[in-house]
């Protein structure tokens, strides 16, 4: 009776559950993820490390749930770029454009994009420099900027902008790398 229990409760997990790629997450890592996601305090790099790869398809889940509120997909989009980076950069490239999401999700999608997608990063960002939120045009422009890879762009839209847009105030920055030689600036 145990083993056809067994059975169907993978058989439903497979079916239903995360797709055939992972395993199945047990209630002790759920919960701990779910912990996580829902703290008061910023959760370390370190901390979702120690949480391993294996809470990426809940993350993952998270991230993409409509219903969920948009930061906690936040935050486990953030999650996910450091627990299982590749599966974060599909989510990455689909949220930081869509006008529709929630301006601290897309955000948090440009906030992770350099360290999941790297050198093309700066392709998906560049665009987000004018858009129409402040908030993604600012995190657009810091994630450019602290990269140097699209300083040239920044300082581009900047001379379009007021001194007030954060496109602008991350502008300051990518001078001072043109003037310093920063190697991925030139």
């Amino acid at each position: 009776m145990r083993t056809h229990l067994a059975r169907a409760g993978l058989l439903a997990t497979l079916v239903l559950g995360a797709g055939a790629w992972s395993a199945p997450v047990g209630t002790e890592l759920r919960s701990r993820i779910e912990g996580l996601l829902g703290a008061y305090r910023t959760v370390t790099v370190a901390e979702w490390r120690a949480v391993g790869s294996d809470a990426a398809p809940v993350l993952q889940a998270v991230a993409r749930d409509p219903r969920a509120l948009p930061t906690r997909r936040a935050r486990a989009l953030a999650a996910l770029g450091v627990v299982r980076p590749e599966a974060a950069a599909p989510v990455i490239r689909e949220l930081a454009p869509d006008p529709t999401a929630a301006a601290v999700l897309r955000s948090s999608a440009i906030d992770a994009a350099p360290g999941v997608l790297g050198d093309e990063a700066a392709d998906l960002l560049i665009p987000l420099l004018r858009d129409r939120e402040p908030l993604v045009r600012q995190h657009s422009a810091q994630a450019l900027a602290a990269t140097g890879a699209g300083c040239r762009a920044v300082l581009a839209e900047a001379r379009t902008r007021s001194a007030s847009d954060p496109v602008s105030r991350a502008a300051a920055r990518c001078e001072a790398q043109l003037r310093g030689g920063h190697p991925r600036t030139r």
